[in-house]
C-alpha cells in the first residue's frame, strides 16, 4: 500500500508544482501553499511508517519496499522543492523587478503629470494668445475700416481740392488765390496788383524792365466741362466737352485781349488756365495766341513770367546796369524763397500738381543759372551799341 502512495504522491507533488501565472503575487501564493502541503505529507506519511512498526514486528523485508519508495519520494520532494525554492527565487527577482518598474513607471507618471501639467498651462497661454489674436485681428478689422472711411475721405477732399483748382462757379476767383499764392513770391518790384487799364481792372500784372505790365487772368469758372469731360466714357460725347471747353478758352482769351493797351501794357496778355483745361485745348491756345493772349497752365505760370521778364532783359536797349544788377540781386534772392516755398505749403496743397512742381523746379534752376550767368558777365555800354551801324564823321557827333 505504501508502494503504491509513493509514485502518487510524487506525481501530485509534481503536479502541484507552482507555476507562473499572469500575475507574480499569484505565483507567489501558489508556491507557497504547494510547499505547505508537501511538508504536511511528508511528516504525516512518517508518522504512518512509524505507527506500522510499532504495531507489528520489524520485518526488514517488508520495510524495504515502501522505505526504498519513501527514499524515492523523499528525493523526488527535494528535487521539487529545490525547483520551488529557485522559482521562488526567480519570482522574488520578478517581484524585484517589477518593483523597479512599478518606480520608474511612478516617476514617469509623475512626469508625464507635469508634462500634462505644462501642456494644460501651454494649452492655456494658447488660449490666451488666440484671445489676444482675435482681439488683434478686431483691432485691424476697426483700423481697416476706419483706414478705408479715411481713404475715402481723402478722395473726396482731393475731388474738392481739384475743384478748388480748377475754380468753381462759386468761387470764379479760386485761381486768382493759386496765383496769388505764387505771384507773392516773385520780387515786389516786378508785381502790379489792381492795375486800371481803361474802365477795366486787372487784377494781377507782371512789371516789365521797360515799365510796361504784362496782365495777367487768372479766373477759371468752366469747372462742370472737367467734371464732364473725366466722368464721361463715350468718346463722341468727350469730343463735344473738348469742344466747349476750347471756347470756353477762346471767351477767356477775348477777355484777357481787353486788358491790352500799348501805353500801359505790353501787347499781349496771359491767361493762367487748370493743368487739364491746357492739356485739352492744343487747338484753342493757336487761335488765342492769333489773339495775342498766351495761355498758360498753373503749372507753367512762373517759368513763363520768368521767360519773359529774361526776353525783355536781352531785347531791351536802354537798361540801367545797376538797376539790373539790383533786379538781378533780387531774383537770386527771391529765387531760394520761391523754391522754399514750391518744396513748402504750394507743394502741401497742390499734391497732385507734384510731377509738374518737379518740372517747374528744374526751369527755375536753369533761370537761375541763367540770371546768376548775367550777373557774373554784365553787358557793358559798349556792347549795347549796335555793330551794324555806320561810323560817325568826325565833327558830326551831334
Amino acid at each position: 500500500m505504501h508502494a503504491s502512495c509513493g509514485p502518487g504522491f510524487a506525481g501530485a507533488i509534481r503536479s502541484g508544482a507552482p507555476r507562473r501565472t499572469g500575475t507574480e503575487g499569484g505565483t507567489l501564493v501558489m508556491s507557497t501553499a504547494v510547499w505547505g502541503a508537501v511538508v504536511v505529507f511528508a511528516l504525516l506519511l512518517i508518522v504512518v511508517v512509524l505507527l506500522l512498526v510499532l504495531r507489528k514486528p520489524p520485518d526488514i523485508s517488508v520495510l524495504l519496499g515502501p522505505l526504498s519508495t519513501l527514499t524515492q519520494t523523499l528525493g523526488a520532494l527535494q528535487s521539487d522543492l529545490r525547483g520551488l525554492g529557485e522559482r521562488i527565487a526567480t519570482v522574488e527577482r520578478d517581484q524585484g523587478r517589477a518593483g523597479v518598474q512599478m518606480t520608474a513607471l511612478e516617476n514617469r507618471l509623475a512626469e508625464t503629470g507635469s508634462v500634462a501639467q505644462g501642456l494644460a498651462e501651454t494649452a492655456a497661454s494658447i488660449r490666451s494668445g488666440l484671445g489676444a489674436a482675435q482681439e488683434t485681428l478686431v483691432s485691424l478689422h476697426s483700423q481697416a475700416k476706419a483706414r478705408q472711411h479715411l481713404e475715402e475721405r481723402t478722395a473726396d477732399s482731393i475731388r474738392r481740392l481739384e475743384a478748388v483748382l480748377a475754380g468753381t462757379h462759386s468761387k470764379g476767383a479760386a485761381g486768382e488765390n493759386i496765383v496769388e499764392q505764387v505771384f507773392s513770391q516773385l520780387p515786389p518790384q516786378w508785381q502790379a496788383r489792381n492795375v486800371q487799364v481803361g474802365n477795366k481792372t486787372v487784377e494781377f500784372g507782371l512789371r516789365l524792365p521797360n515799365g510796361l505790365i504784362l496782365p495777367i487772368d487768372s479766373k477759371w469758372t468752366a469747372t462742370h466741362l472737367l467734371e464732364a469731360f473725366q466722368a464721361s466714357e463715350d468718346v463722341e460725347e468727350q469730343r463735344q466737352i473738348k469742344g466747349q471747353m476750347e471756347r470756353a478758352v477762346l471767351a477767356k482769351a477775348r477777355e484777357v485781349r481787353k486788358y491790352i493797351d500799348p501805353s500801359v501794357t505790353v501787347p499781349f496778355g496771359v491767361a493762367a488756365v487748370p493743368d487739364a483745361v491746357f492739356d485739352l485745348s492744343a487747338a484753342a491756345q493757336v487761335e488765342a495766341l492769333q489773339m495775342n493772349v498766351a495761355i498758360v497752365g498753373y503749372s507753367l505760370f512762373i517759368p513763363y513770367l520768368l521767360l519773359v521778364f529774361q526776353t525783355l532783359l536781352k531785347s531791351g536797349r536802354d537798361i540801367d546796369l545797376e538797376k539790373l544788377a539790383a533786379y538781378l540781386e533780387t531774383v537770386q534772392q527771391d529765387m531760394g524763397t520761391l523754391q522754399e516755398e514750391l518744396e513748402g505749403r504750394l507743394s502741401k496743397a497742390i499734391t497732385m500738381l507734384g510731377n509738374s512742381r518737379d518740372e517747374m523746379r528744374v526751369r527755375l534752376s536753369r533761370v537761375a543759372v541763367g540770371l546768376a550767368a548775367l550777373s557774373v558777365h554784365p553787358e557793358t555800354p559798349a556792347a549795347a551799341v549796335r555793330t551794324d551801324d555806320p561810323p560817325l564823321e568826325p565833327g558830326n557827333s551831334d
